[in-house]
């Protein structure tokens, strides 16, 4: 059989012509835009660049606007961690605002009500709850649960301080500034004068306490100090927080916790309570607070225990960045809890006063908002939490910290000294956040009552029972007022 060639590239034309009359019809009938196959392999439309390790994009320019409130932890473990975070994320630039008067700065700029000058982030806040409240502030839950960049896989949840996470400050249920450091407060003492006398440092009952405030004063040394002139420094040692460990020994911490937290009802006239400030009246009685405290600051309460005038000062664990430069040569900090409970094996509660971290202005672009959160996580980072006990004197919050002994031995006497309490004790720190507040000015007046009677209580001059009495009055009308 004879083929016509001829015949077959004539057909072979006209189906060709055919199939690009109709991938011109089915072209033009659905859009002008490239094939499928085409916009797939398009420069063009390749997939944008993003960091593996958040889904962030490279390629988007984000400058993060922070207040940053400089205080006793001093800005240098900040700065590098903004420059370790640039040297990661290059497309990220900070503008921050350093401020010992950041709370005013805030507060301005709340006023003012305009987003655009708002800082993204910043380190604090006069009243959180409000600007929750306003919707202002953006949630923080899910920081939580992100999988820190040094922690073998594990989120800053499991990362945390045993106790950290539940303790953490939180506004209607929620997270809105994930801490990024631990600190604490309670009974601060010299270990040298301790052991040269054969004192108790770890008294795990109340009996056992006040025998070790005994054992002190004999010595003719004052067995507690503190600043008169802020009696909020008495709250270190013997706070609120203690009002949970009470309740705990009375099988009553669920209706107290939501008592303080809510404020659903007075606390002053509650058993726990009540016999919190009888401890300390029975202290101020036994002349076991230094005579004449009412006049003391800070600085000369805490010069008291550097001289060994007295044995221990009711502060926090920043007492010795702050003290640093009169610490005598062999002087070594050492930390208790106030024991309240009467077996050695009931939980001592520890003050907490974490570092709230960063909030975030709730009305900025999402991409900011999620750098924003980013650096929050990278302030976890075992390096920069290093540089926050070498240089700013404060505990870690991540619990394997102290694993690597040299990151260890870059901890100050002092957060190392509760850090090991809490290792050596059956301990549960307590932040005493509250989920509310009261704005009747009935509350303030309540707690300035027992403001001003602190100092007379601990002297063993001032019964505190009409003085509860008296706040709790108060506060029931200020919790009156704000149920209407």
């Amino acid at each position: 059989m004879k083929i016509n060639k001829k015949a077959i590239w004539v057909s072979l034309f006209c189906l060709a012509a055919s199939l690009s009359l109709i991938g011109c019809s089915d072209k033009n009938e659905q859009s002008p835009s490239a094939s499928p196959l085409a916009e797939k392999n398009s420069p063009a439309a390749a997939e944008p660049k993003v960091y593996e390790e958040n889904g962030l994009p490279k390629d988007e320019k984000v400058t993060l606007k922070v207040g940053f409130f400089e205080g006793g932890m001093g800005r240098e473990y900040f700065d590098y961690a903004i420059d370790t975070f640039k040297k990661k994320f290059p497309n990220v630039e900070f503008a921050v605002t350093y401020s010992p008067d950041m709370t005013k700065i805030i507060t301005t700029k709340v006023s003012a009500n305009n987003d655009n000058d708002m800082f993204d982030m910043f380190s604090t806040a006069t009243d959180a709850l409000s600007l929750v409240k306003a919707g202002k502030l953006e949630p923080q839950d899910d920081v939580w649960d992100r999988k820190a960049y040094d922690g073998n896989g594990k989120t800053l949840k499991e990362l945390s301080l045993d106790g950290q996470f539940d303790s953490a400050p939180r506004f209607l249920g929620k997270s809105y500034a994930v801490p990024i450091v631990s600190s604490g407060g309670g009974l601060f003492f010299d270990k040298a004068l301790f052991e040269q006398h054969g004192w108790n440092q770890n008294p795990k009952t109340w009996k056992e306490f006040v025998e070790l405030c005994e054992a002190i004063k004999a010595k003719g040394i004052i067995p507690i100090t503190y600043p008169g002139k802020f009696p909020g420094y008495l709250t270190n040692g013997f706070g609120d927080y203690k009002l949970f460990e009470l309740a705990n020994l009375k099988e009553n911490l669920n209706k107290v916790e939501d008592n303080f937290r809510n404020y659903t009802q007075s606390l002053y006239m509650s058993p726990e309570s009540v016999e919190l400030w009888s401890h300390i009246y029975e202290l101020g009685k036994k002349g076991f607070f230094t005579e004449g405290v009412a006049a003391l600051n800070h600085t000369q309460s805490q010069m008291q225990v550097l001289q060994h005038q007295a044995a221990m000062v009711s502060t926090g664990v920043w007492v010795q960045n702050e003290m640093k430069d009169s610490t005598p040569q062999n002087f070594k900090w050492g930390f208790m809890s106030v024991p309240m409970g009467n077996s050695p094996d009931d939980t001592i509660w520890v003050r907490n006063t974490t570092s709230e971290g960063f909030f975030i202005w709730a009305a900025k672009p999402e991409l900011t908002k999620k750098w924003a959160k980013e650096f929050s996580v990278w302030l976890w980072n075992l390096d920069i939490q290093g540089a926050i006990a070498e240089k700013g004197g404060q505990l870690p919050i991540r619990k394997d910290y102290s694993d690597d002994q040299t990151r260890a031995g870059k901890l100050q006497d002092a957060p190392r000294a509760l850090l090991d309490y809490m290792k050596r004790n059956k301990v549960r720190i307590e932040s005493e956040f509250r989920a509310t507040n009261l704005t009747d000015p009935a509350a303030a007046q309540a707690k300035k009552v027992m403001s001003d009677a602190a100092s007379e209580i601990a002297s063993g001059k001032q019964d505190p029972l009409p003085k509860l009495k008296e706040a709790d009055e108060l506060l029931k009308k200020a919790i009156e007022a704000q149920t209407k």
